[in-house]
């Protein structure tokens, strides 16, 4: 009896995370003329159009670097997310146990590192607050962090419900993506129209539950480069009308009425004309801890809730990632995740050696059809899609 593809693919990305980590970097220099140069601080391809390299460093860590040293970045800690822990406190704490209904909070549960200790540093400094923990199966996603979510929950003895949407719903959203891409990359297109509908998901669901909160484990790169507003929650007004689904449409270049069905288009978020009084506040908690990403493996591996070897996102993330990174690398040159990565970075939140290894070997693979072609073969099955379709040859 064949393998279950969800763990064939998991155990592709395995291998490929291993070889990324600890066979790569001994081959590197005999490759190096084959990959892109990469700044040597927070690891940004040169392929990036606006970056460029001076002895080895790169022009956005020069002016980092800069600020860091005139103490702007601690001032900045200082005045803005010191103010941002302080109001984000007071809301969560001003909401344990007063919910209109059974729940005071909608928590967005993805199994991944973030997710997690999110979750339990809420069950720590909020234990009054009624969470119910929402994860969504939309049959990309990865096996490992399905089975974490229910772990977890279950450990926590938490309420949870796992939302399956019909198969057609995200298989067509990837479908259309994929195929037009272009110039734009796979972050802007195939992962702003996914991330975004998970989120809005969620809020139908608070919506109709009445729940007060909905809050996800957005940090503060992701919502800093999707041009949310550099803050901890949503400003209310676009909660109440339809400005995240245009937002949306804006910066991926699509629009839902050319994708989706009349009856699929009502998943895409507009508060328009809701009772404000049920309309949820969408909170990201990381855009006000700014935690240190090193510490949270640590402390989640003592805690019995997360092996470090399961904790790479590579392992967590959606199947779809193997596909938009080999499009990216074909397409622009580079994966056009790496900007985030890059900036948190910066910020000393994320191991610059990891994810060097990690972008180096999906380029090399990419460019050579090496392990990441396994992983990408058999998601583009589960699609019904050829790699001509997608533009990558096979």
């Amino acid at each position: 009896m064949a393998k279950d593809i969800d763990q064939q693919i998991l155990n592709d990305l395995r291998q490929f995370d291993f070889v990324a980590q600890n066979i790569w970097p001994k081959l590197r220099g005999l490759f190096k003329h084959s990959i892109a140069a990469r700044c040597s601080q927070c690891v940004i391809s040169s392929r990036v159009p606006y970056v460029t390299l001076t002895d080895g460093v790169c022009n956005l860590c020069h002016e980092h670097n800069k600020l860091r040293a005139n103490d702007e970045e601690t001032l900045w800690q200082k005045k803005y997310v010191e103010h941002q822990r302080k109001e984000l406190d007071q809301l969560l704490r001003s909401h344990q146990g007063k919910g209109r209904d059974r729940y005071d909070a909608l928590v967005l549960f993805s199994g991944g590192k973030d997710s997690v200790y999110m979750l339990s540093r809420l069950r720590k400094e909020y234990p009054g607050l009624r969470v119910l923990l929402m994860t969504w199966d939309n049959g990309f996603y990865s096996k490992l962090s399905l089975d974490r979510c229910k772990e977890v929950a279950a450990k926590m003895d938490l309420d949870h419900i796992v939302y399956k949407p019909r198969s057609s719903v995200y298989k067509t959203l990837y479908c259309y993506t994929l195929k037009n891409v272009e110039m734009k990359g796979s972050y802007q297109t195939v992962d702003r129209l996914d991330g975004t509908l998970n989120q809005m998901l969620g809020f139908y669901f608070a919506y109709d539950m009445n729940i007060p909160l909905v809050l996800a484990g957005v940090d503060f790169a992701q919502e800093l480069i999707m041009q949310f507003h550099s803050y901890y929650v949503m400003p209310f007004e676009d909660m109440c009308s339809r400005t995240l689904t245009d937002r949306m449409e804006r910066r991926s270049g699509f629009k839902i009425a050319d994708i989706f069905t009349e009856e699929d288009q009502k998943l895409f978020w507009d508060g328009t004309g809701k009772d404000p009084d049920r309309v949820p506040h969408y909170v990201l908690p990381f855009v006000a801890w700014r935690p240190d990403k090193a510490a949270i493996l640590g402390e989640l591996e003592r805690e019995s809730l997360m092996p470090e070897r399961d904790s790479s996102p590579i392992l967590t993330n959606n199947q779809v990632l193997s596909i938009m990174t080999a499009i990216d690398i074909k397409t622009i040159g580079y994966c056009s995740f790496e900007p985030e990565f890059a900036e948190m970075i910066r910020f000393r939140e994320n191991d610059p050696v990891y994810w060097r290894n990690a972008f180096e070997m999906a380029e090399f693979g990419a460019r050579n059809k090496v392990f990441l072609q396994r992983t990408v073969t058999k998601v583009l099955g589960k699609l019904g899609l050829t790699f001509q379709e997608v533009g990558l040859e096979a």
